[in-house]
């Protein structure tokens, strides 16, 4: 690996969590950056919500890339106001949020921020869940009960 082509977050070199049975190891995990690409002619995009954003920083920072700038506030009554700070369209859009406690704003989060993007006229979005609460493999998944799972999986745009 080249550490000249990595940037170094805060002072440490950046880091992409694997798990334990990824085939990837430091020493061969691909290198997506490349100093000759231009930042703002990039047309993929990287946006972070309000759970981790330390994360998706080390994401965008280990592929070259700068994290897309977005505003998300939370009202007094608890509504969610995302507003893309950048044109996404015609880009590839990957958003990075965990369902992490507490799941159901933070994926509400997410959920908005994905509407964000297709109102923007994004080229194709994915969502990037390091964590996805609803999924515990622990548990019996029965078919009325998994709802959730569902409406999840049912986010697609449409025509």
């Amino acid at each position: 690996v080249d550490p000249v082509r990595l940037r170094a977050v805060n002072g440490s070199p950046p880091c992409v969590p694997l798990s334990d049975r990824s085939p990837w190891t430091p020493a061969t995990m691909p290198i997506f950056g490349d100093a000759n690409i231009r930042k703002d002619d990039t047309r993929l995009r990287i946006f972070s919500g309000t759970a981790n954003p330390s994360l998706a920083q080390e994401i965008a920072s280990y592929m070259g890339l700068e994290l897309g700038k977005v505003n998300i506030k939370r009202f007094a009554d608890g509504e969610i106001y995302v507003q893309l700070q950048e044109s996404v369209r015609g880009c590839n859009v990957f958003l990075v949020q965990p369902s992490c406690p507490p799941a159901n704003e933070n994926l509400m989060e997410l959920l908005i921020m994905i509407d964000a993007c297709r109102r923007a006229s994004a080229k194709n979005i994915t969502a990037v869940i390091p964590y996805f609460g609803y999924a515990r493999a622990d548990r019996k998944v029965i078919f009325f009960k998994c709802w959730f799972l569902i409406l999840i999986t049912k986010c697609k745009p449409t025509p």
